[in-house]
């Protein structure tokens, strides 16, 4: 069985703050940055082994799955792909996974409405609302129709309540309470 994992890219800089005023060019923000990096260290905690991570070629979404890549153990192998771009529809997506089906775990980076739309699709709902930095497994049920089950979603600000409830136990076991 296949696993697809979907990542919207962080929280990006508006097109008027872009010099070239481009959507193409817009970088993260700092709170982009951050966010992605929690639910990077989120990822690497879970052991899922990325094998491959598919980025679409705007700025914001390749520097996304960078974070990624750099955050990940073992290191995943990184490609930029056109059928990942702003625009691109659910059944394009789905032709572009075809080349990868041989590996267990692959990790799409690109951007909303695309990405809501297909995890939809693959989980027979209409669209599945992905805030950015937001990440969602699915596990494929049929390979050849694209069909999967949602295995779990999730989002910077759980991300954030997690780690502070793990520090707070390391704290509480390293003052013996």
């Amino acid at each position: 069985m296949q696993n697809i994992f979907i990542l919207r890219h962080g929280h990006a800089q508006e097109l008027t703050e872009v010099q070239s005023n481009n959507d193409f060019d817009r970088r993260l923000t700092e709170e982009g940055i951050d966010k992605v990096s929690k639910i990077s260290s989120f990822l690497n905690k879970m052991d899922e082994s990325i094998e491959l991570i598919l980025s679409s070629p705007f700025l914001r979404a390749k520097e996304t799955a960078e974070i990624v890549a750099k955050t990940l153990l073992p290191k995943p192998d990184f490609k930029i792909v056109d059928f990942l771009a702003c625009g691109s529809s659910s059944r394009e997506i789905a032709k572009g996974l075809l080349t990868y089906n041989s590996l267990n775990n692959v990790l799409l980076v690109g951007h909303a409405p695309d990405l809501e739309a297909f995890l939809g699709k693959l989980i027979l709902a209409e669209r599945i609302k992905l805030k950015k930095a937001a990440m969602a497994k699915v596990t494929l049920l049929n390979g050849v129709e694209l069909s999967g089950e949602l295995i779990w979603l999730v989002v910077p600000k759980v991300v954030k309540r997690l780690k502070l409830r793990e520090d707070e136990n390391i704290y509480q076991h390293k003052l013996g309470l």
